[in-house]
């Protein structure tokens, strides 16, 4: 029994065995393409994490920036929101938020924010704000860059690879459906030969 190399050298397209059929052939140069592609995808990939890295790490360089922080006063009760959030030790905790009111440039702004745990009325508490002097998020980590490039890189090695994937797969299944289309009709004509009389 032939091996598997033997065997796979063998439905490659350029055997010249003139036992293989097209359809075979067309098969053999599909999957030796899709292989290809599969190749080409991992730094085609890579390409598009690296641009959407330095596009995200821009973006927040740029968002950071003009984000300033002012020292504002909590002026009502902090109170627990339904989402639990993640600290940098990577520790669950509830997110509290109170009516906190501050003074910069000269105007004043009271809002709703995002407040410490332990934090009571009266307290000081920071509050982030836009160029507009409207409360806005907090600065976001140089990492958030570096999982967003990652996650561009891997959804575009995965969208090219499933591609790829698909056309092997409707390929394998068209050929082999007019392959059966086929044994059909020779069957046919051999169970009802041309010309043969009915008894």
């Amino acid at each position: 029994m032939p091996t598997w190399p033997v065997r796979s050298w063998r439905m490659q397209p350029w055997n010249p065995s003139p036992l293989m059929r097209v359809s075979d052939r067309v098969e053999g140069f599909v999957r030796i393409l899709a292989v290809l592609v599969l190749l080409i995808a991992v730094p085609t990939g890579a390409a598009a994490g690296t641009a959407a890295y330095s596009s995200a790490s821009e973006r927040i360089r740029a968002e950071n920036a003009t984000k300033v922080v002012v020292t504002g006063t909590i002026i009502g009760t902090p109170v627990r929101v339904s989402a639990p959030v993640a600290d940098r030790n990577a520790t669950v905790r509830d997110q509290f938020e109170a009516q906190v009111s501050w003074t910069h440039d000269g105007k004043s702004g009271t809002a709703t924010v995002g407040v410490p745990d332990a934090a009571e009325r009266g307290q000081p508490a920071p509050v982030w704000l836009d160029p507009d002097g409207k409360p806005t998020t907090p600065p976001e980590q140089s990492s958030a860059a570096a999982v967003h490039g990652i996650g561009v890189g891997i959804a575009v090695l995965l969208e090219i690879w499933c591609g790829a994937l698909a056309v092997v797969l409707f390929t394998i299944w068209a050929l082999n459906h007019r392959r059966h289309i086929r044994l059909d009709r020779e069957w046919r004509q051999f169970s009802h030969p041309t010309g043969q009389g009915s008894l």
